[in-house]
C-alpha cells in the first residue's frame, strides 16, 4: 500500500519530488526499454512495472444495424489515481463475437488522454450482442480482465428474428421486465453465465460533474437548426472546464440513459499482477512496429544488424535502426491508414534472411462474454424505421461530402530540404536513366567497378571527396542494386532530389543521398527479390468527421437528397470553457422521431459527469 500511495504522488506531482531518477527513466528511455529498466530502487522499480492504465469507451449509441458506422471516444486514465493519463499514444480497439473472433480491429491515436474514431459493422454480421474491448500495448502486460469491455447489439435485417424473441420460459420473469425496458441486454457474463459486476471506476468520495443541457425549445421540425448549450459545474455550482462527448440518437437505439462509460469490471483479484511472456513497452510517441530478423537456413537471429523501415510513396519516409542480440527490432511510426512498408538490412551483403512482424493485437482473451440478445416486440416498428433509415443512408452515401477528418498536412522527406531538385518535365526527354544522370543531374555520376555500375556524388564542400556510396532511394525505399535503378525507364521518373553533403541519421553516415521519385510513386518500376520484406500495413485509424449536413440556406434545405440519420449528431471533442459552458449546433433530419441527447465527460482531475435529455422532432 505504501508503494501505491507513493506512485500516486509521483503521477500527480509535476516535479516528481520522490524517486525522480526512476521517473526520469520512465519518460526518457527509448520505447523498447520503457518501463522495463531497473533504476536501482526496488520500490520505485515495482511502482513503475506495476503502473496501470484504465480505458473507457463511449459509443454514440448501443444498437446498430449491419453496415452502420460505430462512432466512439476513448478516455485514458491512470489506474491508481483515476486522473487523465497521457502515457500511451495508441489504443487498440476490437469488436469480438461470442467466440472471441475479431470482426473489427483498430489502432486509435490518442492525444492528451483521449482519442476518437469510427468503424463500420460488416454487412454479414449476424444479429446478436458483441463485445467492444479496448487496451493499450502496456496493458497487455497484465490480465485481460483489466481491459475495457462494453456490449453493443447488432441487428441484421436480412436474417430471421425468430431466434431473437423472448423464450417462453422467461417471458414472465424479471429478465423479461428488464428487456422491455431496454431493447437489448448490455450485460457482460462470465464463463458460468453469471452477470459480471460493473463498478464505478471513480472513487465514490470524488465529486461529480453536473452537466446541464439547455435547448431553445422542446420540439423541432425537420431540417431545423438545433442550438444547444451545455454547462458543467461541480457539486457546489462552480463552473468546470471539461472534455466531453455529445451524441444525439433515436431513443430506441439507446439501452439506458443512466449508464455511464466510466466503469470497470470487478476482477476476481484486485491485486495487480503481470502475466508471463515478453515485455510489452508503452507506446509513448506513436504506434510501435516490432518484429525480428533471422536467417532462413539456421533460424538464427541476425544480431546487431543495421536495417531500415521505409514507406513506399512520393515522400521519403525512412527510419533506421539496429536489431538486438535476439534479432529483434522496433520502429515508432506515426503514419495513419494503409501504407506499404519495406524492411531490409542496410547492407546488400546481408542475404538469406526473413522478417516477421509481431502481432500488435492481443491474442489473449478473458472469460467475459456478451449477454443474450433479445428483441422487444413492442419496439419493432421503431426498429423497422431505423433499418429503413440505414438502407436509405447507405444508398445516398456517395452523394455526401468527403468526411475525412485528417488535415492532409504535408509530411516532409526525412532528409529535409534537398540541395537540388531536378524535375524531368523541365528537360528534354532522354532514353535512359543513365543518360539522365550523365546529362542532367548535377554532382552525380556513375562509375563502373568490377563489372557493375555505382552511383557517386561530388561533395558540396570541395577538397573533401566522398569515399563511400550514397544512399539511393526509389519512391522512398533504399535500393542497393544500382544496375536495377539505372535500368528504370527515364519516362517513369518525375523528379530527383540530391543531397550532396554527408548525412547523419541514427548511427548511420551516408555520403550523400539521391532520391528518385516516379510518376506513380508506388515502386512498380522495380522488381524486388522475395527476400526483401514488403507488405501492406495498416497504421492508426484515419479519423472521419461525422456527417452533419448544413440546411441553413434555401438551396440546401430544399435538397432532394434524403436524410435519415439514426444518429443525428456526434461530437467527441467538445470542451467547456472556464465559465463551464459550451455551445453546439446541428440540424435535424427528414424524420420525425424521439431522440436522446447524451453528454459525458471528464475534467483534468479525473472527475466525471453524465447527463441526458430528450429531443422531439415532429
Amino acid at each position: 500500500m505504501r508503494n501505491l500511495i507513493k506512485t500516486a504522488r509521483l503521477l500527480n506531482s509535476r516535479f516528481f519530488a520522490l524517486n525522480i531518477s526512476a521517473w526520469l527513466l520512465f519518460f526518457l528511455l527509448p520505447a523498447r526499454q520503457l518501463l522495463s529498466q531497473q533504476s536501482g530502487d526496488p520500490a520505485a522499480d515495482s511502482d513503475i512495472r506495476n503502473f496501470s492504465e484504465e480505458l473507457f469507451v463511449r459509443t454514440d449509441r448501443d444498437v446498430y444495424i449491419t453496415g452502420e458506422e460505430v462512432w466512439f471516444k476513448v478516455y485514458a486514465m491512470n489506474g491508481l489515481t483515476h486522473t487523465p493519463c497521457d502515457i500511451s499514444k495508441v489504443v487498440y480497439l476490437e469488436m469480438l463475437d461470442k467466440n472471441n473472433f475479431p470482426l473489427r480491429q483498430l489502432k486509435v491515436k490518442t492525444d492528451k488522454s483521449t482519442g476518437f474514431s469510427s468503424f463500420v459493422i460488416p454487412d454479414n454480421t449476424s444479429s446478436g450482442n458483441y463485445l467492444i474491448r479496448a487496451y493499450t500495448n502496456w496493458m497487455k502486460n497484465f490480465s485481460t480482465d483489466r481491459f475495457f469491455y462494453k456490449t453493443i447489439a447488432v441487428i441484421n435485417p436480412f436474417e430471421s428474428i425468430d431466434h431473437l424473441k423472448l423464450p417462453p420460459d422467461i417471458k414472465s420473469s424479471d429478465t423479461a421486465i428488464s428487456i422491455t425496458n431496454s431493447l437489448s441486454q448490455s450485460m457482460i457474463l462470465d464463463e458460468k453465465g453469471n452477470q459480471v459486476i460493473r463498478r464505478a471506476a471513480i472513487n465514490d468520495s470524488k465529486m461529480k460533474i453536473k452537466y446541464t443541457i439547455s435547448l431553445e425549445k422542446p420540439e423541432y421540425s425537420i431540417r431545423e437548426n438545433v442550438r444547444m448549450e451545455i454547462s458543467a459545474t461541480d457539486m457546489a455550482g462552480n463552473p468546470v472546464e471539461t472534455n466531453l462527448s455529445v451524441s444525439v440518437t433515436k431513443s430506441c437505439v439507446v439501452n439506458s440513459t443512466e449508464l455511464t462509460s466510466f466503469y470497470s469490471i470487478d476482477p476476481t483479484n484486485d491485486k495487480i499482477h503481470r502475466v508471463d511472456g515478453p515485455e510489452n513497452p508503452a507506446e509513448l510517441e506513436g504506434h510501435l512496429i516490432s518484429g525480428y530478423m533471422r536467417l532462413k537456413a539456421t533460424d538464427e537471429p541476425l544480431k546487431k544488424t543495421s536495417l531500415s523501415l521505409s514507406f513506399v510513396g512520393k515522400t521519403a519516409r525512412c527510419q533506421f535502426g539496429k536489431t538486438d542480440d535476439h534479432g529483434e527490432f522496433n520502429f515508432v511510426v506515426k503514419e495513419s491508414g494503409m501504407n506499404e512498408i519495406v524492411i531490409q538490412p542496410l547492407s546488400s551483403d546481408v542475404s538469406g534472411y526473413y522478417v516477421e512482424l509481431n502481432q500488435p493485437f492481443s491474442n489473449a482473451f478473458s472469460k467475459f462474454k456478451p449477454g443474450a440478445f433479445y428483441l422487444d416486440s413492442s419496439k419493432l416498428n421503431e426498429i423497422n424505421k431505423v433499418i429503413v433509415g440505414t438502407q436509405i443512408n447507405n444508398i445516398y452515401e456517395p452523394f455526401r461530402q468527403n468526411r475525412s477528418g485528417e488535415s492532409g498536412a504535408i509530411v516532409p522527406d526525412f532528409y529535409g530540404k534537398p540541395e537540388r531538385t531536378i524535375r524531368m518535365a523541365d528537360y528534354i526527354e532522354l532514353t535512359s536513366l543513365k543518360e539522365v544522370v550523365k546529362e542532367i543531374l548535377p554532382n552525380v555520376y556513375t562509375l563502373k567497378q568490377n563489372g557493375k555500375y555505382d552511383f557517386k556524388l561530388i561533395n558540396k564542400f570541395r577538397g573533401q571527396p566522398f569515399e563511400n556510396k550514397p544512399l539511393v532511394l526509389v519512391d522512398g525505399v533504399p535500393v542497393y542494386d544500382f544496375e536495377k535503378v539505372l535500368s528504370i525507364n527515364s519516362k517513369e521518373i518525375e523528379r530527383a532530389d540530391i543531397i550532396n553533403t554527408r548525412y547523419f541519421i541514427s548511427e548511420n553516415v551516408f555520403d550523400g543521398i539521391i532520391s528518385f521519385i516516379t510518376k506513380n510513386g508506388n515502386l512498380s518500376v522495380l522488381e524486388f527479390d522475395n527476400s526483401i520484406f514488403r507488405q501492406a500495413y495498416e497504421g492508426c485509424q484515419v479519423q472521419n468527421n461525422f456527417y452533419s449536413p448544413d440546411y441553413s440556406t434555401d438551396a440546401t434545405k430544399s435538397s432532394r437528397i434524403p436524410d435519415y440519420r439514426n444518429t443525428l449528431y456526434w461530437k467527441p471533442d467538445v470542451h467547456t470553457a472556464k465559465n463551464g459552458k459550451a455551445e453546439i449546433g446541428f440540424f435535424t433530419s427528414d424524420e420525425s422521431s424521439d431522440y436522446i441527447i447524451v453528454v459525458e465527460g471528464t475534467s483534468s482531475d479525473g472527475t466525471t459527469g453524465y447527463s441526458s435529455a430528450s429531443l422531439k422532432v415532429k
